[in-house]
């Protein structure tokens, strides 16, 4: 996404082919499978490797099983979609794409994305950006009302994004507001709820950044970020639907079983009442085939996604008579990467850390353990995203120079080397502790874990050392680099802090010249492949059945379908 131009007031509320309902516009042709924006993506938002964003994977070929009726078509039902139920119904409290996925078409922000991954207007409509870009202000529909019937009002967009920074029960993703003014020290206790740079005047609502940021635009559009009732209390923080849902997005849930999740229209929505009237989220196929149900017409989009290192290769698919005109690559920022928490020894010795990265070979893994729809990363900022340069910041390949580092750290042929676990899927992690073992000479024990339990550590106990997919919230470098590794980030698990790096953050976050951005965030990569926090793995492409005729079902690289934009091409939406 280009940067706006500061200063300017932006986006009338009804640009062509945006704000006609519903939901801004269907598409005049059916989607075709897009060109490679690269990896697996979501809304940043974070996915265990093996967790795949909640999508559902079967087995390829795996022939259905006869006798279940929640994945068979229900009268009245329009669309019926693969999907996953959230962890929570609170957006501010989802850190996962899967939830994140599901929460976006029940909840509205300020902005959204389009399936081209640009900021559109949402319930705003229009922002100006001001005072050298450490202000932006957004202008509220009017009318515009939760699916209730009571109206949105500019403290609404308030005390929503305070709920992220809550010191009592912070977001997960709550260093989405990290450039609010003020907002740090909030969430820290360190400052009061009034020194936050978020505040309604009548129906704007003012944003004081601490640094102009670039960025910040595409930060409004996160899933996390949007509006919820006053009225919303703690009966949303948990995995079961509430009863009587107030959402502001284009459905509202009025039904959740174990396996199905139905949405039905939101009439009260900004964009007029979505084409299709009722949607069930199908979350769990019960050991069917997901091919095989989209073949006999009982699933009319499937996200088959592909986890790194997965055997499962859907491209198959493109060689069926029948499967293949449907099959979608999907678009995707994302990345796998390892991690190290940098407080503790072993790992809080940078010798240590490059010794583990030029231990393995990188590339031979991807090719070997991964699939066919696993690409070598050469960056933590997976391609397609402006700003990124084309440098290869991934590790060199050098057991020779490794195994001098290791020896540097006071570990010479492995000796002495503490008992670390790598916190993993068990897919590269398995292949990662033979390379240690054979290069360095030191023992790696890889564990797998539950989702749940995987996040809840990595929170509350940081492993010394994990794999992780990251999923963009925003199209930036600044959703992976700043995100993951500034300066007292909420996503910086590992703890690392250097100041050239954060500096080089600074620059490039306070210039809309996108040449500019690339130097700094260029400089910032170098620091990271020679300090190694992380290491930088493989992007995955995503793959999709999409029914012929069904309009508008096209992924943003955020990982995001928009179903208040869907329709049927042949009744007018209508299935």
């Amino acid at each position: 996404m280009e940067p706006h131009p500061r200063g300017a007031a932006t986006t009338p509320s009804e640009p062509p082919g945006w704000g006609a309902p519903p939901g801004w516009g269907v598409p005049p042709d059916p989607p075709r499978s897009r060109g490679r924006a690269l990896v697996l993506a979501f809304v940043a938002l974070v996915v265990i490797v093996a967790f795949v964003g909640g999508m559902v994977i079967d087995a390829v070929g795996r022939p259905a099983q006869p006798g279940s009726t929640s994945v068979g078509r229900s009268a009245g039902v329009d669309l019926r979609i693969t999907g996953a139920a959230p962890g929570t119904w609170d957006p501010a409290l989802q850190g996962d794409a899967a939830s994140a996925g599901t929460l976006a078409q029940v909840f509205e922000g300020l902005t959204a994305f389009d399936a081209e991954s640009r900021v559109q207007p949402a319930l705003a409509r229009a922002w100006s950006v001001q005072d050298a870009g450490r202000r932006i202000v957004f202008m509220l529909r009017p009318g515009i009302m939760y699916s209730d019937g009571r109206p949105i009002g500019a403290g609404d967009v308030v005390a929503s994004w305070l709920r992220l920074l809550d010191p009592a029960r912070p977001s997960p993703l709550s260093s989405l507001l990290a450039d609010v003014r003020g907002a740090t020290e909030y969430l820290r206790g360190t400052g009061p709820r009034e020194a936050v740079g978020l505040r309604a005047e009548g129906d704007t609502i003012v944003v004081e950044l601490r640094r102009p940021a670039s960025y910040f635009l595409s930060v409004t559009a996160s899933p996390s970020l949007a509006i919820v009732s006053p009225e919303m209390g703690d009966a949303y923080r948990s995995a079961t639907l509430p009863a009587s849902f107030i959402g502001s997005g284009g459905y509202v849930p009025v039904a959740q079983t174990e396996t199905v999740i139905t949405l039905r229209a939101n009439p009260n929505y900004w964009a007029g009442e979505p084409r299709l009237k009722t949607i069930e989220v199908v979350t769990d196929l019960e050991g069917q085939s997901a091919t095989e149900l989209f073949s006999r017409g009982d699933l009319d989009h499937v996200s088959l996604g592909s986890s790194p290192s997965s055997v499962l290769d859907w491209s198959w698919l493109r060689f069926d008579a029948k499967l293949g005109p449907q099959l979608r690559r999907q678009e995707t920022f994302s990345v796998l990467y390892n991690g190290f928490d940098t407080r503790k020894p072993p790992f809080d010795d940078a010798r240590v850390r490059r010794a583990i990265a030029g231990a393995v070979d990188w590339d031979r893994l991807v090719a070997v353990g991964g699939s066919d729809n696993d690409a070598v990363a050469t960056s933590l900022v997976p391609a397609g995203i402006p700003a990124r340069g084309e440098a290869d910041y991934s590790p060199a390949f050098d057991p020779a120079a490794a195994r001098t580092e290791l020896a540097a750290a006071g570990f010479p042929g492995g000796a002495g080397f503490p008992e670390v676990t790598l916190q993993s899927d068990g897919g590269f992690g398995e292949a990662i502790a033979r390379e240690l073992k054979a290069e360095l000479g030191i023992a790696i024990r890889v564990e797998a874990l539950e989702s749940d339990e995987y996040f809840r550590r990595l929170i509350e106990e940081p492993p010394a050392f994990w794999s992780l997919v990251w999923i963009a919230d925003y199209p930036a470098p600044h959703d992976f680099l700043g995100l993951l590794l500034e300066t007292g980030s909420s996503n910086n698990y590992g703890g690392w802090s250097n100041i050239e790096f954060d500096d080089a953050l600074e620059r490039a976050a306070a210039t809309d010249d996108l040449a500019e951005q690339t130097r700094w965030y260029d400089a910032a990569q170098r620091i990271v492949q020679s300090e190694v926090p992380v290491i930088p793995v493989s992007y995955t492409e995503g793959w999709a059945l999409s029914r012929d005729g069904l309009l508008g079902a096209a992924q943003s690289g955020v990982g995001l379908i928009r179903l208040a934009g869907l329709a049927w091409e042949d009744q007018g939406g209508q299935r």
